[in-house]
């Protein structure tokens, strides 16, 4: 978190973090976050940073995309009045922004905007004025006025995160809508963005020309160490805890166990945990040890892997490459193939697309760059793995 942090207050590119998915790399972006901002609290740093309160998910219609964000950065003012109005920020009317944020007038994408306050040459009523337009470019260029006016050069900024680039699929059309949003988004002034993918997709457009120098290098975000797996609940028990002799319905040790199984997912694990909590009453942790809630909780996972390995029928050559992939670390890429016995990419793609009509790999064509890991292990796919490594339904055949 140090570097990405060190990159936020001090670098002059936008930060890009490339991991695996459900590897946390947005809450690692809002712990930063927070970190940046409590340090201008305790008067640590004169620079002010406040995230965003959303991630924003990257979309392939760049239009949108680029209305998305000056919506989130008008919210952000909002949000946090008090706090800039307390750091002695200028602040625009928040009781306009909120009127026309809520306005229906301004939703829908391609239609006329008009709004209650200043800017762009619109009069400034108490209501919705629904026959002066206020044009797409008057509203950001009202919003860029903003910027510039809270967060004067080198005072801070407005930290958002732009998510799951991997969702273009491929290398040239992420390059291709990062390029088109690169001087209405990326070079906007008291905008700190941080870019974040998955299967090799972000290091993949951080070096293009065209955003060579608005994009930093990438910096890899691996899975949480083992060993602060505690720490982790502990943390989050005294987060989410209505009262402090709380304690988690599935403990550090078990959590470490679904964490395995998960390939060290962050997002897959919690999401496993809560449903086995709330699968449950809530007498029932409280009549109940930590051994038996384990034991439990256990078997609810085996139960769940077990159930999601009954959905698959698949050839054995199928289900060697899944265990082969498994082995390989969860993820390769299309040039891969000799690695995996096959003789050429066709042949293992035949393969890949029996495993993606079960949902247990999901994958990219990205013929751009053959570099990219695009072939990747699903959620799903860990539990079918998981069962049949364990031999929970049948033992498992060697070399199969």
């Amino acid at each position: 978190m140090k570097s990405l942090l060190r990159k936020i207050e001090e670098g002059d590119t936008h930060v890009v973090l490339e991991g695996p998915n459900g590897v946390g790399k947005t809450s690692l972006v809002a712990v930063a976050a927070w970190v940046a901002s409590d340090r201008f609290r305790k008067k640590l740093t004169s620079q002010l940073y406040l995230p965003l309160s959303e991630p924003l998910q990257i979309k392939e219609d760049s239009s949108e995309f680029i209305s998305d964000c000056y919506f989130a950065i008008a919210r952000a003012f909002l949000d946090n009045e008090e706090t800039l109005k307390r750091a002695d920020r200028k602040v625009p009317k928040t009781r306009d922004i909120k009127t026309w944020l809520e306005a229906p007038m301004v939703k829908g994408r391609g239609l006329t905007i008009s709004t209650p306050f200043g800017g762009g040459g619109v009069n400034a009523n108490s209501s919705v004025n629904g026959s002066a337009g206020f044009s797409n470019a008057g509203f950001r260029a009202t919003i860029r006025t903003w910027l510039r006016e809270a967060f004067p050069e080198g005072t801070g900024g407005l930290v958002g995160v732009i998510d799951n680039l991997e969702l273009l699929e491929t290398s040239d059309a992420a390059r291709r809508l990062l390029e088109e949003v690169r001087d209405p988004v990326l070079q906007l002034s008291g905008m700190r963005w941080v870019l974040c993918g998955a299967r090799g997709i972000a290091r993949s457009v951080a070096a293009t020309p065209r955003l060579n120098g608005v994009l930093s290098d990438p910096i890899e975000i691996s899975p949480v160490s083992h060993e602060y797996i505690p720490e982790l609940i502990d943390a989050r028990l005294r987060h989410y805890s209505v009262r402090p002799d709380s304690k988690a319905p599935v403990s550090a040790e078990s959590f470490v166990h679904v964490y395995e199984v998960s390939h060290r997912n962050l997002r897959d694990s919690l999401r496993h945990a809560q449903s086995f909590a709330a699968d449950r009453e809530a007498d029932f942790f409280l009549e109940r040890g930590e051994a038996e809630i384990a034991a439990e909780f256990s078997g609810w996972l085996e139960d769940l892997a077990l159930k999601h390995e009954s959905s698959v029928k698949m050839q054995p050559r199928t289900w060697k490459l899944l265990e082969d992939l498994a082995a390989f670390g969860g993820t390769c890429s299309p040039s891969d193939f000799d690695q995996f016995g096959f003789n050429d990419r066709a042949h293992m793609r035949k393969n890949v697309v029996e495993l993606e009509r079960y949902s247990v790999v999901i994958s990219s064509k990205d013929d751009d760059d053959q570099r990219r890991r695009s072939i990747e292990i699903t959620s799903k796919g860990w539990l079918v793995h998981y069962s049949r490594a364990h031999g929970l339904s049948s033992p498992v055949i060697p070399g199969i």
